[in-house]
C-alpha cells in the first residue's frame, strides 16, 4: 500500500506525524503518567499495524528468524532506547540530551555503510550534516549549556542514539526475511507492550485513574499519529535508502519547534540561532533529495 510512495517522502510524512504526537503527549503528561502513555501508543501502534496488515496483500511465510528480528526492534528501541533517552534528559538535561542524541545519523550511516553496503554520495553526506547541526542550533539553550555536568553522563544519550540506529540494521534484517512493514510494526510494538504492561502497576503510580477521560482521549490521538508516523517509517526503510530516510525522519526536530511555537505560544523560541538551524535543516534536507 505505501511501497509506491517515494521513501524519502514517507520519512518526511513520518517526521511530521512524529512532531504532531509529541504535542498531544505534552498535553497527555498533564493527566497521565509516561509509563501508561507509553503503554497506550504501543497498543494502538499494534491495531494500526493489524489493520494495515490485513488491508495489503499479507506475507504467506513468517520464519521465526524475521519475527526474532523484529521482536529485538521492540526491545532494543521500545524499551532500552526510550529508557535510555529518558535517563539522558534526566542527567542533561533536555537540550544537550538532544544534540547528543543527534549523533545517531553518524551511527546511522556507518552501520547502513557497513552493514548494509549502502554508498554515501557526497550530496547526501553534505545534506546529512546540515540537518544534524541544523538540529543542534533549534535545541541549543546557552544558560543550560553552563552548567557543569559530569562527561560520563553523556554516555545515556549516546547509548540512545546508537540503539536507535541499531534498529534500523534490524529492521532492515527483518523486512530481508518477512517483507511486511505493518507486520515487523505490530511484532516490534507487541514485544515493547508486553513488557511494558508487566511493569506498569509498579512504575509511575500504577493504573490511571479511569476519570482521566481526556488524559485519555488526547493520549490516543497522540497514538494515531504516532503509528502513522512508525508505519511510515518502517515502510521508508523497507523501501529506501537508511543513509537518506534517516536524516529526512530528523526534521521532526524542526516539526517539533514550530509547532510547539504555533500551539504552545513559546515565542521565545523563535530567535535568530532557531531560523539558522531551521534553514540549515531544510537545506539538508532539499541536498539528499537532489544529491543521491
Amino acid at each position: 500500500m505505501l511501497e509506491t510512495i517515494h521513501p524519502n517522502l514517507l520519512a518526511l510524512t513520518g517526521a511530521l506525524c512524529s512532531a504532531i504526537a509529541r504535542m498531544f503527549y505534552k498535553s497527555a503528561l498533564s493527566h497521565l503518567s509516561p509509563t501508561f502513555v507509553t503503554v497506550l501508543v504501543n497498543f494502538i501502534s499494534v491495531l494500526f499495524a493489524a489493520l494495515f496488515y490485513f488491508l495489503g496483500d499479507g506475507v504467506s511465510d513468517w520464519p521465526i528468524e524475521g519475527l526474532l528480528w523484529f521482536a529485538f526492534v521492540g526491545l532494543v528501541g521500545s524499551l532500552f532506547g526510550r529508557y535510555m533517552s529518558l535517563l539522558s534528559i534526566r542527567l542533561t538535561g533536555v537540550a544537550r540530551a538532544t544534540i547528543v542524541m543527534q549523533t545517531v545519523l553518524i551511527w546511522s550511516t556507518a552501520i547502513a555503510i557497513i552493514f548494509l553496503g549502502e554508498r554515501l554520495s557526497v550530496g547526501v553526506a553534505a545534506g546529512s550534516l546540515l540537518i544534524m547541526f541544523g538540529g543542534v542550533l533549534l535545541v541549543y539553550e546557552k544558560e543550560e549549556v553552563r552548567k557543569r555536568i559530569p562527561l560520563v553522563y553523556y554516555l545515556a544519550p549516546l547509548l540512545a542514539a546508537f540503539s536507535l540506529a541499531f534498529t534500523f540494521l534490524l529492521r532492515r534484517y527483518g523486512l530481508l526475511l518477512i517483507p511486511s512493514s505493518p507486520l515487523g510494526m505490530g511484532v516490534s510494538n507487541l514485544t515493547a507492550l508486553v513488557a511494558l504492561s508487566a511493569a506498569l502497576p509498579f512504575t509511575d503510580g500504577g493504573m490511571p485513574d479511569t476519570r482521566e477521560t481526556r488524559g485519555f482521549l488526547i493520549a490516543a490521538l497522540g497514538g494515531v499519529f504516532n503509528a502513522g508516523a512508525v508505519l511510515c517509517f518502517w515502510t521508508a526503510v523497507q523501501t529506501g535508502k537508511v543513509v537518506e530516510v534517516v536524516p529526512i525522519n530528523r526534521l521532526s526536530v524542526l516539526f517539533v519547534i514550530l509547532f510547539s511555537w504555533l500551539f504552545f505560544q513559546r515565542q521565545e523560541l523563535i530567535s535568530l540561532r532557531v531560523v539558522l538551524g531551521g534553514l540549515l535543516s531544510v537545506a539538508g534536507a532539499y541536498v539528499i533529495v537532489v544529491g543521491h
